[in-house]
């Protein structure tokens, strides 16, 4: 799908895939009533309805399957960014733990990749661009922050290890998310689900039944078809349009690192003394 279209608002797309649909199918019905199936008789109507069945199975199973794998797409990318944004929040509480300047360095790093992700990675995603390293540069002088760090203590080794776990799984997170933000069905894909959807409408205008249902019936296909095709497009890639995931995970994580004491307790019903 061009990108063009996922710059339009979901209602759009929506009016413009239905609308196109209807005025194609009433304008083939008009040609085809007195043009291409002229011959066909009622009698032809049960051989046309059988055909026809066997496209709507096919079409509806493909288009099912399709619908399923986007849906689950989605709910990976979902997961993705709220593993990378519990790690980044995992790094910044671990931080506290942490002599200086150690704490210092780490809490600044783990906001500017925050403030990363927010500020240049979504953007670009959401234009389908490529998204550059700088997430995986600060992910490694995280790395680099934490090697001369040596534990006084069992417990000082222990958040370390985690500090480390929780770096890891950021960076896997991290390439997750990109990997889904780049994903979208192929076009010989789009090709035979295009082909379908063309089929199950053309089938509709070789019965012969009376003018005012066959319009009715032709129409309602088109507007199911486009239905189907609207939803396609809307879940195709997880981080265009309107029906996207969002960083508001990574916000709630910068929103804790920016608050004040007395306001975390506040959130948490608890009094300072």
């Amino acid at each position: 799908m061009p990108n063009s279209l996922y710059s339009l608002s979901d209602l759009s797309i929506f009016f413009i895939l239905v609308a196109a649909t209807i005025t194609i199918s009433i304008l083939a019905v008009l040609f085809d009533k007195h043009f291409v199936f002229e011959k066909l008789r009622y009698k032809d109507n049960p051989t046309i309805g059988s055909i026809s069945s066997l496209i709507g199975i096919i079409y509806g199973v493909l288009v099912g399957f399709v619908a399923l794998y986007l849906i689950n797409n989605q709910d990976h990318a979902s997961v993705a960014v709220q593993r990378e944004a519990s790690a980044s929040a995992n790094i910044y509480e671990g931080s506290k733990w942490l002599p200086e300047p150690y704490q210092t360095l780490l809490q600044k790093d783990i906001t500017r990749y925050i403030q990363t992700v927010i500020n240049k990675e979504w953007p670009r995603m959401s234009n389908f661009e490529t998204v550059s390293p700088d997430g995986d540069y600060i992910i490694e002088k995280i790395l680099a922050d934490l090697k001369p760090y040596a534990p006084a203590s069992t417990s000082e080794a222990v958040n370390l290890q985690n500090l480390l776990t929780s770096a890891n799984s950021l960076y896997d997170a991290r390439h997750a998310r990109i990997g889904i933000s780049s994903s979208q069905l192929s076009p010989e894909l789009w090709e035979v689900i295009m082909i379908g959807t063309i089929l199950i409408i053309a089938i509709n205008y070789a019965f012969r039944v009376n003018f005012s249902l066959h319009l009715f019936a032709t129409c309602s296909f088109a507007v199911m078809a486009a239905s189907m095709l609207f939803l396609l497009v809307t879940l195709d890639r997880p981080f265009q349009g309107e029906f996207v995931v969002g960083p508001g995970a990574f916000q709630q994580v910068l929103n804790l690192e920016n608050a004040r004491p007395e306001q975390i307790a506040d959130g948490l019903n608890i009094r300072i003394k």
